[in-house]
Formats: structure tokens, C-alpha cells, sequence
């Protein structure tokens, strides 16, 4: 008996290794349940687009001479100003109204790189505008009308002018009398096809030119949705390109259909891609895109086609609506219970921090 406590300590001594491997065994997976847990968990409301800031180094710009607003000139939540602009059309695309953004004072880039950012197939303005954004109200050259759109595309371009880019948004539905978007119409009658975006695109391109203080050499496509395939149909390198508009550098597309770019056997780009899409997306599916990357791959084997697909997510991924069926989809474009749309978290700070990257490096 009086070598029973000598005997438990030796016993307690070499149980701690197995001990201190179960601990770890339980923390691992409690933490892979966590994380499993939060790739598929919506993203709060709350949580604006800006607030994952800053994504990358405050010198992201500084290769282009294009800086940062300085410090305490701006907050995350300030509302970023916008100005209403005319882009003139030709015979066959009607005046449109866009949207242009500018740096806060306080950047002094030398030359602006713009951004001209292409919305999806829910339009550019908001259903319920704040008071100041009224559709009716007297509109000078001082007042601003960020207010008017979404707060998608609100959010994103306070994003992209605190990285020193100005924005354009043109707005392709309001003037062919569909404000509120075409997401339900059969798209046999919505009156705005690739062909019809892809002229808007490029008459914003060209205002886009025509202002002081622009770097033309360095205009970014980006779309989202019908908008991302606007993108697409702009960079098919086999179609003409019209004299005076300017190239576009580099171009986005979240999650595009890529069926029509895919049947189309001759589709070549004719600047960078950067393509993000989730794997779970029952509205334009990411194995279409798979395809569309490896037939350009195919025939322009230099093309710099980048693919970012993220497991579990779906259709506006980047947002931060909660997951939910939309049941107004045509039949034609959806399965027989709808398709889901809604944001997704963990794919949203992901994408967020490659379209950074991507923005920022001299040679995407």
C-alpha cells in the first residue's frame, strides 16, 4: 500500500502523451466542424462590402502612380458620391444613363485608372431609393446620386475608389424601359442580349476617354451575372473591335453564363480574365466556365484565363443576402424548384482578396 501513490504518478506520467494527443484530435476537429460550418453560413447583413479593408498593402497602386486616400480623409461607412453622365448611343443603342464615381480628394492620383463595372440582370437601381436618391427629385452638378443604385454596386464602388479607381456604371435596362431588371423575362423577350450590352459597354468605354485625367491604358471590365457575360462577349477577341474605343487592360466576371462563350467555337480573349464563380451555383453552373477556360486555353495557349471557383457557394456569392430560392427564373434557365442565390462568407473575404490582388498586380 505504501507504493500505491508512486505507482498512480508513474501511471498519471505516461498517460499526458495519449492525453495530449486526444485534446489536440478534438480541437482539430472541432475547428474543421467550425470551419465546414462557416463556409456555408450567410453573411450577416451587417457586414458591409468594405469592411474586409484593407485587403492588401497601402501601396497596392504605387507601381501606376496611384495612391490611396491619405489616412483620415474617409471612414468605411462614408457614402462615396456619384455624379449622373449621358453616354451617347448610335442607330442601334439608345442613350444611356451611367453612373461615375471619383477618388475623394486627398488621392492626387497622376492618371485615374477606371473601372467600368456592368450589372446583372436585376438592374442597376435600387426598388426603394433613400429620400435624397428619388428618381423625381432636381438633379444639379452637385448632387449625388449614389443613392439611386443598389447597394451592391454602391458598396463596390467605395471599395474600388478607396483603391484610387474611378467608376463608371452605365445602366443598360432603364433606358429601354426595364429599371427594375429582366431576371424573370424568357430571354427571347427582354430586348438586351449580349450583343446589345456588349455596344453599351463599349459606348462607356468611349466616354470613359473622353474625360480629363484618365488613364486609358488601364480601364478594368467588371460584371456580375448577365453583366459578367457582357464582359465576356466584350473581350471575345473574335469580334471586331471598333476604331477610337479604347482596349480595356484586364476584365472581371463574376459568375457568368459561359454556355453561350462555350458554343461559340471561335471565342478567344483579347485581354486578362479573371473568372469567379461557386461550385454550387444552380443558375449559371461553374463546369461551363471549366470548359470555357480549358477551349481558350486550347487555342490561345499564352491566354491569361484565371478560374476561382469556390466549393459551396452559390449564385452572388460575393453579397450578403441569406441563401433563398428565387422561383421567378424562366423555366428555360432553371431547375424545376427554382435556382439559389445568396452570400456566402468565407467565398465572399476570398474573392474580395483575389479581385485585390488581381487589380493590383502589373501582370495579372
Amino acid at each position: 500500500m505504501t507504493h500505491a501513490p508512486a505507482t498512480l504518478q508513474r501511471s498519471l506520467r505516461a498517460a499526458r502523451p495519449a492525453l495530449a494527443l486526444l485534446r489536440a484530435a478534438v480541437a482539430l476537429g472541432l475547428g474543421a466542424w467550425l470551419a465546414g460550418a462557416a463556409a456555408h453560413t450567410p453573411d450577416p447583413p451587417a457586414t458591409a462590402l468594405a469592411q474586409p479593408a484593407p485587403l492588401s498593402p497601402a501601396s497596392v497602386l504605387a507601381p501606376n502612380d496611384v495612391s490611396r486616400a491619405a489616412p483620415g480623409t474617409t471612414t468605411a461607412t462614408a457614402a462615396v458620391p456619384a455624379q449622373r453622365v449621358q453616354l451617347r448611343g448610335d442607330a442601334a443603342t439608345p442613350a444611356l444613363t451611367a453612373y461615375w464615381f471619383l477618388p475623394r480628394e486627398g488621392a492626387t492620383p497622376r492618371a485615374l485608372p477606371v473601372v467600368v463595372a456592368l450589372h446583372g440582370c436585376g438592374g442597376l437601381l435600387s426598388a426603394r431609393p433613400s429620400r435624397e436618391g428619388t428618381p423625381g427629385a432636381a438633379v444639379t452638378d452637385k448632387t449625388d446620386v449614389a443613392p439611386l443604385l443598389q447597394q451592391r454596386y454602391r458598396e463596390y464602388a467605395h471599395w474600388l475608389t478607396e483603391r484610387g479607381y474611378a467608376v463608371l456604371m452605365p445602366d443598360s435596362f432603364s433606358a429601354r424601359g426595364r429599371p427594375q431588371g429582366i431576371c424573370s423575362e424568357p430571354i427571347d423577350t427582354r430586348g438586351s442580349d449580349d450583343r446589345t450590352r456588349r455596344a453599351d459597354t463599349l459606348a462607356a468605354l468611349r466616354w470613359v476617354a473622353q474625360q480629363p485625367a484618365v488613364d486609358t491604358a488601364r480601364i478594368v471590365l467588371l460584371g456580375w451575372s448577365n453583366g459578367a457575360q457582357a464582359v465576356l462577349a466584350t473581350v471575345d477577341a473574335s469580334r471586331p473591335w471598333p476604331t477610337g474605343t479604347p482596349q480595356v487592360e484586364r476584365a472581371v466576371a463574376f459568375y457568368p453564363g459561359c454556355k453561350r462563350a462555350v458554343q461559340q467555337h471561335d471565342f478567344r480573349l483579347r485581354a486578362p480574365l479573371l473568372l469567379l464563380i461557386g461550385g454550387a451555383d444552380d443558375w449559371t453552373p461553374a463546369t461551363r466556365c471549366a470548359m470555357l477556360q480549358s477551349a481558350v486555353q486550347a487555342r490561345q495557349p499564352d491566354a491569361r484565363f484565371r478560374l476561382e471557383i469556390y466549393p459551396g457557394a452559390y449564385h452572388g456569392f460575393d453579397g450578403t443576402s441569406e441563401l433563398h430560392i428565387r422561383r421567378d427564373v424562366p423555366a428555360g434557365m432553371r431547375k424545376a424548384q427554382g435556382v439559389t442565390v445568396g452570400g456566402d462568407a468565407v467565398a465572399r473575404v476570398a474573392a474580395l482578396a483575389q479581385l485585390d490582388s488581381w487589380l493590383a498586380s502589373p501582370d495579372p
